[in-house]
């Protein structure tokens, strides 16, 4: 016969031998359930603290993914570093610098195409700065820089190399200054990764090819030879171009600028295509072309 208890004894101990026991394991084992469970609730904003890092650093690590910069349609292409533009325009010193230079003007349009692509010519107008050691326009350089980053997108990555553009030119200190333009080139491209627009990528990149073309040009007919005239001739990068342009969006293959473009660089893909070793009339007509689509960019 079991024993009788008040209506307030526990269950468990009115249990006898095995049964109770079994009972009161239970009871044990819910209660470090019951805390258990206290515990993940009360970590829970750590632990997805931790994994939001994590995450995000594995974000940041992104931007030196390859498959993830080509599902973009970012490469060597699109984002080619500013130092290897340097390096060719080294090549073909002396650069007529005063025939070059010119005064950095605010952009003002709707379009941000033509943001993008005035982003790339000031990148080039960068290396022509330095060049001359005016620390003056690297000054009027850095302002535009970030008036045209705000538009597409990237001041904040912009505006601090900005600041130490400006700097470095008080200072004079050209080497470092140079190096400074090229980790701005690298964070940009970081930023328009995140960005992930991958039609001002392009655009971006063409703007600073095709300034990079007109100096190159000038420094070839300024000290022509046959073997500077065939740093120009880059066809496969030209057919690159202009079929990213013509895969752009409908609204923005309507835009005036980028048609006017378009034709101008076909003409330089026919004079590429005419022979392998240009001639000095061919240089001169390249680099008028690249003229005019630095105005139509920059007017």
């Amino acid at each position: 016969m079991h024993s009788i208890v008040s209506s307030s004894t526990s269950p468990v101990l009115e249990q006898p031998g095995e049964v109770g026991e079994q009972l009161r394991r239970t009871g044990r084992r819910s209660r470090r359930s019951r805390r258990s469970r206290s515990f993940v609730i009360a970590c829970a904003p750590l632990i997805v603290t931790t994994a939001t890092l994590h995450a995000q650093k594995e974000s940041d690590d992104l931007s030196k993914d390859q498959d993830y910069r080509e599902e973009l349609g970012v490469n060597e292409f699109t984002a080619p570093s500013i130092e290897k533009l340097f390096n060719t325009l080294d090549s073909l010193k002396p650069i007529p610098i005063n025939a070059l230079v010119r005064p950095v003007t605010e952009l003002n349009t709707a379009e941000r195409s033509k943001y993008a692509l005035s982003f790339g010519v000031l990148i080039g107008d960068g290396f022509l700065d330095v060049e001359a050691e005016q620390s003056k326009d690297i000054e009027s350089l850095g302002r535009e820089l970030i008036r045209r980053a705000k538009v597409l997108g990237v001041e904040q990555r912009v505006s601090r190399h900005s600041r130490k553009l400006l700097d470095l030119a008080k200072q004079n200190d050209w080497d470092r200054l140079r190096k400074e333009l090229i980790v701005t080139q690298e964070d940009v491209e970081k930023a328009l990764l995140e960005l992930r627009d991958e039609p001002i990528v392009h655009l971006l990149s063409l703007g600073g090819w095709i300034r990079g073309l007109q100096i190159a040009a000038a420094s070839v007919a300024a000290d022509y030879s046959p073997d500077r005239a065939k740093t120009l001739r880059n066809i496969e990068l030209l057919d690159y171009y202009l079929d990213r342009l013509n895969t752009l969006s409908p609204r923005l293959k309507r835009s005036e600028l980028v048609q006017k473009i378009t034709t101008q660089l076909e003409i330089v893909q026919t004079t590429f295509k005419e022979s392998e070793v240009l001639s000095p009339a061919q240089v001169n007509s390249i680099q008028a072309t690249a003229t005019s689509m630095v105005d139509l960019i920059e007017k």
